[in-house]
C-alpha cells in the first residue's frame, strides 16, 4: 500500500477540473483504467487511458485507442 502510482499522479493532475480521480482499477498491455467521479454528472465513472510507453513505440496507437472507445 506504500507504492506510489505516477500514473496515477499524472492521470489526477490533468483531469483534476473534471474528476475525481480514486484509485486504479487495472491495466492491460497498453491501457490503464481509474475509478473516477465525474463531477459535473455526480457519478462514478471508469476513466480508460493510453500508457505513455506504449504511445510512444506505437504511432499508430492513439488512433487506435479512439477506434475502440468510440465502438
Amino acid at each position: 500500500h506504500g507504492t506510489v502510482d505516477p500514473l496515477l499522479a499524472r492521470v489526477r493532475a490533468a483531469l483534476l477540473a473534471d474528476y475525481e480521480v480514486t484509485r486504479a482499477l487495472g491495466h492491460g498491455r497498453s491501457t490503464a483504467v481509474y475509478l473516477a467521479r465525474d463531477l459535473r454528472l455526480a457519478r462514478r465513472v471508469a476513466l480508460k487511458v493510453l500508457l505513455p510507453d506504449h504511445a510512444a513505440d506505437s504511432p499508430d496507437a492513439g488512433s487506435r485507442f479512439l477506434a475502440e472507445a468510440r465502438t
